[in-house]
């Protein structure tokens, strides 16, 4: 499970240890993995991450499906298997991942820092206070969150010491440099709706005419060649484009108001008041556009043998996405119809490399979001052979005791 940052709300221990009590203490620990014990809260913390994650994989399935209603989510099957099993093994699956990662963390001789350690302290002291008694109604306890949460940054550490830059596997600047410039669009575009003041869709001349107002903002485009140049023009287009929608809606406002009659029919007539200002009251108000104010960076979709078309989403959509990864030259304007908006986009890409610099872009925080976004799938294939590797004796009993659907969210705290 590599969503390093899932923890979002802490409980308390009370309710676990009087259900133990009841129950006895076959039910305290869930699994014993190489010796070690996973406590009952730790299992019942990653059932209920199980669960949220049958419904997500459920609703994809069927958007029609009611996953609110529990019995409704139990009698689904996931990957051919019943909802429960499904939800069950999955949970057994976090834990063993949970324990896999914390022995290679020790045995790679790492430690949390003390900053990580205070962030986690403080964390953990606003979700005790926000969500205590939706975690002591389910039976998982302070010290059970606390291990999962502190679990969370282990696994990021451990995966930065194997993939970060100039970790253990060896990955270079240069890799990841290259990753990104080949991975990311530098773009900016202004979308251009083909509609009435209405919201109508433009048909005819009328459309005929705001086609031509795109072409003539995309020759002005055409005539420059520097980069500075063109965003500038682009950056007034896009003002220009803007007072152009305003004035059409107040057309329409106005025709409006001009024909609006009352309950008996009665023509409404509107008082419109000049405001004016005296030259001492004057002020001036000075724009500045930051630099690249109005720059898009759009990432390349990536896709493996599973992934279905209808579940990929596209920036801004399928039409503009395709031209900038397929035709877009740098600096050079292009315009393309997105016919399910009903939208003209007027397109330019930029160079990456102008701005792949560590007083730019290329900072340390992108640097280690471009390996997690290289390497995650390396890792994980890494956490499957230690979790392989493992051995494992599951407490039947309690995996049956603490059933998934018996979770009761409604005080949970998101």
């Amino acid at each position: 499970m590599l969503n390093f940052k899932r923890i979002t709300s802490a409980a308390a221990a009370a309710a676990m240890l009087s259900s133990m009590a009841a129950c006895g203490s076959t039910t305290a620990n869930v699994l014993t993995i190489d010796g070690e014990q996973v406590k009952a809260g730790v299992y019942i913390y990653y059932s209920y991450v199980a669960y949220s994650d049958a419904v997500k994989t459920i609703s994809e399935q069927d958007s029609e499906i009611d996953t609110n209603d529990k019995e409704v989510v139990k009698k689904q099957n996931i990957d051919g298997k019943k909802a429960l099993d499904w939800i069950q093994d999955k949970a057994l699956t976090y834990c063993k991942e949970h324990v896999a990662v914390n022995k290679e963390f020790e045995a790679a001789g790492l430690t949390l820092s003390d900053e990580t350690v205070s962030e986690i302290d403080d964390t953990m002291e606003s979700m005790w206070a926000q969500s205590q008694e939706s975690f002591e109604k389910n039976g998982i306890s302070e010290s059970s969150v606390r291990e999962v949460m502190e679990y969370t940054y282990i696994a990021s550490e451990l995966f930065y010491y194997y993939y970060n830059i100039d970790g253990k596997e060896g990955v270079t600047e240069k890799d990841a440099h290259d990753y990104y410039v080949d991975n990311t669009a530098r773009v900016q575009y202004v979308s251009f709706n083909s509609v009435d003041g209405a919201g109508e869709a433009l048909e005819g001349s009328a459309k005929d005419k705001f086609k031509k107002m795109v072409d003539e903002y995309l020759s002005a485009v055409e005539k420059l060649s520097d980069r500075e140049k063109i965003e500038n023009k682009m950056n007034d287009i896009q003002e220009e484009y803007n007072a152009y929608v305003t004035s059409v809606a107040e057309e329409e406002a106005a025709k409006a108001a001009a024909t609006a009659t009352d309950e008996e029919g009665n023509l409404i007539t509107t008082t419109t008041t000049e405001a004016t200002t005296t030259s001492e009251g004057e002020t001036t108000t000075t724009t500045t556009t930051e630099p690249y104010a109005n720059e898009k960076f759009i990432a390349k979709v990536t896709t493996d043998e599973k992934t279905k078309e209808e579940d990929l989403t596209y920036s801004p959509n399928k039409a503009v996405y395709d031209y900038i990864f397929e035709e877009a030259k740098t600096n050079k304007p292009g315009v393309v119809y997105d016919e399910e908006s009903n939208s003209y986009y007027l397109v330019v890409r930029y160079d990456m490399e102008e701005r792949m610099t560590e007083d730019d872009i290329w900072t340390d925080d992108l640097k280690r979001g471009v390996v997690s976004a290289m390497y995650s799938k390396d890792f994980q294939k890494k956490l499957d052979e230690w979790v392989a590797a493992l051995d494992v004796k599951v407490n039947t009993a309690a995996v049956k005791r603490y059933d998934p659907f018996d979770i009761d969210f409604s005080t949970d705290s998101k």
